[in-house]
């Protein structure tokens, strides 16, 4: 019995020592587990024992909303893989960011995307020999970033549920965009195969193919045939597609390329109405281009740089400007100069006077204000006008009008005559316009009346007329005959009448006679008192020259 207890004593000996010894090792083992939940320095590696389940982190503005989800299960007190022990709410984000940074670089960019833009993403990072699965998605102003163990199974994968329908409604979301858009897109491989098109493109293959039944991947390159090579990135080529059947107009696109991730992504903007635009206003330059050269104004266009980017062919003969000069754009300082020196601008006084003058000139077209004629020393006279263009252009005209002033010189000249040789006659005389207004008198009226209307600002109407020869001489009969012979029409006889004047004066002999275009001369004699008539006031005896 002894050595029956004593073999019982040693056997629960090694069970106990094994017992401990199975202790100290799950001890060891959990301290393993415990000291690798976080991330080596090294090594990059990350304990997928703490990431059973999916965790999830919640953010709104870059600021935690609450602890990490780890699932139900999940310890309190545990460090976060990620975030360590206890992390404050306002660096949460920047810890994340960093410790996802190590496992997977450029994930900060996705994160940073998702938190200005809300754009969901996927990635996968690797841990060792195991996957991690990151997504991230927003809901409102809500940023969620879930982070999983992506455990396959043959050649699935384990995501996130939620992740994974936000991704597939962005999807569906781009997806629909691109097909509802007006510019064609499709992508390409390196060897020149399409590997996707949006509906926009379909159509247009379809457009190409007898039987759209016969559209199959993969699709054929439709653009292609008149592009002799990509376009370089920021380029346009213009390609035009006719119908298969040949009925309708050829449909324009202005095509672009951009490389992406070896591949090469096209894009056919339709540029149907732009073509028809620029050519529209390519017609319309020719037929103005056209006018202009037919015009005898000189025309020249100076852009918001102050050159010369349009000018017709009667500026090169008012200018005497070479034409190759004009064609070089030259500034407007530079054109001016040379018509300067061709003796094509009034001579200013000194160099600084005429700088002074062709900054007012600038200044003046930019308000549409300038206008002036140009005195030349050659003895010919130009109207010149600025006016403003959009665009901060402005437009000068040049007119050659040395035919009309010196037409206008002579008319003056002529009327100073005429006007010299009224004021040599004796007798005051006026002649009124057809819509009775004073339109010439002589010197000997300016003293019979006492006003000279040559120094009045505005004409004087037939009535004041009148009016002021009542005051100047006295009442009478007359003065209303005249003014109603003033107003009658063609068909009216002369006259002449005799109006008495106060005292001893004598009488006043007053002549009136119709002129053509219903205009009327009167003329005005003091003559002596011969015998007073009977009524005292006009003699009517009257003498009727020729109508008018």
């Amino acid at each position: 019995y002894l050595r029956q207890g004593v073999d019982m004593l040693g056997f629960l000996s090694m069970v106990l020592v094994s017992a401990l010894a199975a202790a100290v090792a799950l001890l060891a083992m959990v301290s393993v587990r415990r000291l690798n939940s976080f991330l080596s320095p090294q090594q990059n590696i990350l304990d997928l024992g703490a990431l059973d389940a999916p965790r999830r982190y919640n953010f709104r503005n870059a600021i935690a909303l609450d602890m990490p989800d780890a699932g139900p299960e999940a310890d309190p007190r545990a460090d976060d893989a990620f975030l360590g022990r206890n992390p404050d709410a306002s660096r949460s984000w920047v810890l994340l960011l960093d410790a996802l940074s190590a496992l997977k670089p450029g994930i900060a960019q996705d994160m940073e995307t998702l938190r200005r833009t809300g754009q969901s993403f996927h990635a996968t990072a690797e841990n060792g020999v195991d996957t991690l699965a990151i997504d991230g998605i927003a809901q409102g102003d809500r940023v969620t970033i879930t982070v999983a163990n992506a455990m396959t199974q043959g050649s699935q994968a384990i995501v996130d549920l939620a992740a994974q329908e936000k991704l597939q409604t962005d999807l569906g979301l781009l997806r629909a965009t691109l097909d509802h858009s007006p510019i064609a897109a499709w992508r390409e491989n390196t060897e020149g195969q399409v590997t996707w098109a949006n509906a926009n493109y379909l159509s247009i293959v379809e457009s190409q193919s007898e039987n759209t039944a016969d559209v199959q991947w993969p699709l054929p390159r439709v653009f292609h045939d008149q592009m002799q090579k990509p376009p370089a990135k920021g380029q346009i080529q213009r390609v035009s597609i006719v119908p298969k059947n040949r009925l309708g107009a050829p449909k324009r696109f202005e095509v672009s390329a951009i490389p992406m991730d070896g591949d090469m992504l096209f894009l056919a903007n339709p540029a149907d109405r732009l073509m028809q635009a620029e050519e529209a206003l390519t017609e319309f330059v020719q037929t103005l281009s056209k006018t202009f050269a037919d015009l005898p104004i000189g025309l020249a266009i100076f852009d918001r740089r102050r050159e010369l980017v349009l000018f017709n062919p009667a500026l090169v003969t008012l200018s005497t400007l070479d034409v190759q000069m004009l064609s070089s754009r030259p500034t407007l300082y530079n054109f001016l100069d040379q018509l300067r020196e061709n003796r094509h601008m009034p001579e200013p006084k000194n160099y600084k006077a005429w700088r002074e003058s062709i900054l007012k000139l600038e200044t003046d077209a930019q308000d549409g204000n300038y206008h002036d004629l140009w005195t030349l020393p050659t003895g010919q006279t130009y109207r010149v006008i600025g006016r403003p263009h959009p665009d901060g252009a402005i437009a000068f005209m040049f007119e050659d009008i040395t035919s009309e002033v010196s037409l206008t010189r002579q008319f003056r000249a002529d009327l100073d005559l005429y006007q010299a040789v009224f004021d040599q006659r004796h007798e005051a005389m006026a002649v009124f316009s057809s819509e009775a207004q004073l339109v010439l008198s002589n010197a000997a009226y300016a003293e019979m009346f006492g006003h000279d209307p040559r120094e009045m600002l505005g004409p004087m109407a037939l009535r004041e007329a009148t009016d002021r020869w009542e005051q100047a001489i006295s009442p009478g009969p007359i003065w209303r005959e005249i003014r109603e012979f003033g107003v009658q029409r063609p068909g009216r006889a002369g006259w002449t009448g005799r109006h008495t004047l106060p005292g001893d004066e004598g009488v006043l002999e007053v002549q009136i006679s119709p002129l053509k275009a219903g205009s009327t001369l009167l003329s005005f004699r003091r003559l002596p008192k011969v015998a007073e008539p009977p009524d005292g006031a006009m003699d009517e005896q009257r003498q009727k020259p020729v109508t008018h």
